[in-house]
């Protein structure tokens, strides 16, 4: 535990990877309403990309439960009320992320309008259950961790999270990490991640992520500047 006369831990990491879910939920609507009615390319294009999504919010809940808040409630037990209450709406986050793969598995399918408007709900509904809880967690948890939790803890989380990835777009996720950081911070987690990620990232997956979440990103902005012009 830290005192007076340690430095606090940099948790500022995180809020980067929270950033990655409020922007990914609050720009899924117009994606999914992009695709026309039954076109099975585009809506399963759309559906991958989620699915990654829904996948890194799931693993960044479950890796907290599994590492960060058991040493929290041991070494900051006057805050229990507090973790208890990050414990229950992880809970209600982890249902609405099962109704919100439902629905994505249901639009992959079909690629119809009503399967779609299903997902934009679903995905509206996780915005609404994890917005406010990231913001409780970053003004709260997050200076008690800071405070707490060691360096050496704290950077396991990341490699915990991407340890249980089993997909194979890898570049994916850490692009996603990565476009909401700051250049100098960005700069220093690739400086400091295993050589063969960053040998893949400077690579391949810094590409491969611009295309993909170019060709995401640009049917819904197609869609807004028709809505503009209407």
């Amino acid at each position: 535990m830290s005192d007076d006369m340690t430095p606090l831990t940099d948790t500022r990491d995180m809020i980067y990877v929270h950033d990655v879910f409020r922007r990914a939920f609050a720009d899924a609507p117009d994606q999914i309403a992009s695709v026309n009615d039954g076109d099975v390319e585009h809506a399963q294009r759309a559906v991958s990309y989620l699915r990654d999504v829904l996948w890194l919010l799931h693993a960044h809940r479950s890796g907290e439960d599994e590492l960060l808040y058991p040493l929290l409630v041991e070494r900051a037990p006057v805050c229990a009320d507090l973790f208890s209450r990050m414990e229950a709406q992880h809970a209600a986050v982890a249902a609405s992320l099962a109704l919100a793969d439902q629905a994505a598995e249901r639009f992959e399918n079909s690629s119809s309008t009503d399967d779609g408007a299903a997902l934009i709900a679903a995905c509206r509904s996780v915005l609404d259950e994890v917005s406010s809880h990231l913001e409780q967690e970053e003004l709260e948890v997050l200076p008690i961790a800071a405070r707490t939790i060691t360096p050496e803890e704290w950077g396991a989380l990341p490699g915990h999270v991407l340890s249980h990835y089993t997909g194979t777009r890898i570049w994916l996720l850490l692009g996603l990490v990565f476009e909401a950081m700051p250049d100098d911070l960005r700069a220093h987690v690739l400086a400091n991640v295993p050589a063969p990620v960053s040998e893949m990232w400077f690579l391949f997956g810094a590409d491969a992520f611009s295309n993909e979440m170019g060709a995401i990103r640009a049917g819904a902005s197609t869609l807004l500047l028709a809505s503009g012009s209407a």
